[in-house]
């Protein structure tokens, strides 16, 4: 045995081994190649990076972005180990700012998997398209071929097809894309100036799409927080807080950071998003200094999300400490993590001092969702002949004689209820119905803006708000802006004002130029009403604008030249009068009629004036349509209203109750119903528009129990 050991020789390995080995260290996953080439298209300057993967990458990743290109001389050695453009001699570790600098990232992938590069530099006539194998290019050489703009698009295939037990080892295709979408996400985070879109095959969405933005700077950090919002959600985005610490010249450091406030609780897992001078790393004694800091501020298995950005002197920074890159070392590494700790620490103390609770609404998909899941279920249970028992907590309940909520908040007299009951059996509605559905239009618009606004809001339109639209029960005004609707076995509370705002929008756009003219009592003075809207502190009128009495002059006179636009398309008529002395007067005798038995409330007229004369965009048509609808909208959505009340006037009391009686009869029959015949809700505005309070199904059995 010990003539065997002693007979064995030192041989080197073969190359091709080396390398393979080589290989496995640096690209264990595929989402370690995908880092490698983000990190090859940052260095390059993109700032669109386009990602589509297959079968969580073991089939396919390939990665397009708009950077600087590579020169085809260079195609010829870009796979070989060793060959970088970022590095010429050690002195240069000592300052190295690429994330790259090595030169063994395309090499390794090469060696496990098929690699295919695409480029085209600013110079280049055309593309070139070279195919690598172990790092060696393959025979066919380097091609010429088509492509329009500069930059470089890789294509890795196969991954691991010659590793057949790093393959059989690794987990399923969906396990694989997680990580993928991790690590494109943290580097989203941190280059929020870059366009991130990452696609996996045979699905009709995007995955992760984010917007970028011309420059990364202070001033943009909005976009930063608009990228954590998208990935992590919009409840998120308001806890963030921001972090900084100034350069410290003894140390040579400064940091950014977002963390999330001791109000957000959501998270049971630490979000730890760390970049060392603009690289994406790893640091446990940074991670776990901010853990054990943030579980004496946070309840019991909750944890933070926390995005750092750490500038430390290259000459203090050893990047070169594993194969990946992945964890590093620098000098001052205590009293580094000491001055983070701290600030860190003032700003959740800060945040302690007040608490706010945001109720989390849940998206119509949830409920919506669950019950057509359960209709499912019972549908192919009838079918199998198992028919599944309808429980009482699942009845839908309504009741041929149910009771409004104003029943229980107005004390009505017989008379007023019967006043009630006859103005609902009038045929107003019918009229109403066939109006919002446009059958009988007087004129027909084709303009190219007026279709395209359409199209944008059929486009955009809410199915799963249009379909609890289209269903409700009606219970009941909270208050004029707010309604409580019964949707199946939900209650759940609509914004009335949200909602007739798009509904006006809507019916100015497709229903355009063909208005009823709801004419004023007396004509209005356009002057007197700009004065009005200019003393008002919603238009922000500073000094620096001019005097009042020469704004409302040409606010006035403007509107008059557009009367004809205003009158022919929007039935808003201006007309100009000569007074006793020869001055001539602008005056609005008339606004459109959008909805029969539906008036708009005139306390904000002047506010309506003014922003038609400045915030219009009259220059441009499509603008000009959309802006203008967007005005009417608002200014005939239901509002709240302060009502002024005499306790000592019994009467005038009773007339109060009245007019909020056919209030609310008027948003029941008139507006409600318009919404379920015409209006096509805004998906952008779902959450802000609809809140699920209770399920009666919980409701029952509360009740049961009693």
């Amino acid at each position: 045995m010990s003539l065997e050991i002693a007979s064995k020789r030192i041989k080197p390995l073969d190359p091709q081994l080396v390398n393979r080995i080589a290989a496995g260290e640096i690209i264990q996953r595929p989402f370690n190649a995908l880092k490698e080439l983000i990190e090859n298209c940052l260095d390059a300057g993109s700032t669109s990076i386009n990602i589509q993967i297959k079968e969580g990458g073991l089939k396919l990743i390939q990665i397009s972005d708009n950077g600087c290109g590579i020169n085809k001389e260079d195609l010829k050695i870009v796979c070989e180990r060793f060959t970088t453009s970022k590095l010429k001699e050690f002195e240069d570790l000592k300052s190295i700012n690429t994330f790259g600098f090595r030169g063994e990232a395309l090499a390794s992938i090469s060696h496990v998997s098929r690699l295919t590069i695409i480029t085209k530099t600013q110079d280049s006539p055309c593309a070139f398209k070279a195919m690598y194998s172990d790092g060696k290019l393959a025979k066919d050489g380097i091609k010429p071929c088509a492509a329009a703009s500069r930059g470089t698009q890789i294509i890795v295939e196969d991954l691991f097809y010659n590793s057949s037990i790093r393959r059989n080892a690794l987990k399923g295709g969906s396990d694989e894309f997680a990580k993928i979408y991790e690590v494109v996400s943290r580097y989203a985070i941190h280059n929020y100036h870059v366009g991130f879109y990452l696609k996996r095959i045979g699905e009709s969405s995007m995955d992760l799409k984010t917007p970028g933005c011309s420059i990364r700077s202070v001033e943009n950090e909005n976009y930063l927080q608009d990228v954590i919002g998208i990935l992590y959600g919009a409840d998120m985005k308001k806890e963030l807080e921001r972090i900084s610490v100034e350069y410290d010249d003894r140390l040579k450091f400064e940091m950014l950071a977002y963390m999330t406030n001791s109000r957000y609780t959501q998270l049971k897992q630490l979000t730890f998003v760390l970049f060392i001078n603009e690289r994406l790393v790893d640091c446990q004694p940074i991670k776990k200094s901010l853990q054990n800091l943030f579980q004496m501020y946070l309840p019991k298995s909750t944890n933070p999300f926390i995005y750092m950005n750490l500038k430390i002197d290259p000459k203090n920074l050893d990047v070169n400490i594993h194969p990946t890159k992945h964890e590093v070392r620098f000098l001052y590494q205590d009293e580094i993590i000491s001055r983070i700790e701290k600030s860190f620490e003032e700003k959740l103390l800060d945040s302690s001092t007040s608490r706010s609770y945001y109720v989390k609404n849940l998206t119509l998909d949830t409920f919506i969702g669950e019950s057509q899941k359960s209709q499912k279920k019972s549908d192919s249970q009838d079918s199998e002949g198992a028919k599944a028992p309808i429980y009482p907590y699942q009845l839908t309940r309504v009741d041929s004689k149910e009771r409004k909520l104003d029943s229980f908040l107005h004390q009505t007299s017989l008379n007023d209820s019967i006043k009630v009951i006859n103005r609902t059996k009038a045929s107003s509605q019918d009229k109403c119905k066939s109006m919002l559905r446009g059958q009988d239009f007087e004129r027909s618009f084709n303009f190219k803006s007026l279709n395209e606004l359409r199209e944008n809001v059929e486009k955009n339109s809410s199915k799963n708000l249009k379909q609890v639209m289209g269903d409700l029960n009606f219970v009941g005004c909270i208050e004029r802006e707010l309604a409580l609707i019964q949707y199946q076995t939900g209650l759940y509370i609509l914004n009335t004002r949200l909602l007739s705002e798009e509904l006006f929008y809507q019916i100015c756009l497709f229903n355009f130029g063909n208005f009823g003219y709801f004419n004023l009592s007396e004509p209005l003075d356009l002057f007197d009403l700009a004065i009005m809207a200019l003393n008002d502190p919603r238009t922000e009128w500073t000094e620096e604008d001019g005097p009042k009495e020469k704004l409302a002059k040409r606010c006035a006179k403007f509107l008059y030249s557009k009367s004809a636009l205003l009158d022919d398309y929007f039935s808003i008529k201006v007309t100009k009068r000569v007074d006793s002395e020869g001055e001539n007067k602008y005056y609005l005798e008339a606004l459109p009629m959008l909805i029969e038995d539906y008036e708009p409330d005139l306390v904000d007229l002047p506010l309506f004036v003014i922003r038609l004369a400045t915030e219009v965009e009259w220059p441009n048509e499509k603008e000009c349509f959309d802006s203008i609808s967007k005005e009417i909208g608002y200014f005939y959505a239901i509002k709240n209203l302060k009502y002024e009340q005499d306790t000592h006037n019994f009467e005038e009391n009773s007339s109060q109750n009245n007019d909020k009686m056919n209030e609310s009869w008027m948003i029941e029959h008139v507006l409600y119903k318009a919404f379920v015949n015409m209006l096509l809700p805004s998906e952008e505005n779902e959450q802000q528009t609809i809140f699920k309070l209770v399920d009666l199904s919980k409701l029952y059995r509360v009740f049961e129990r009693c």
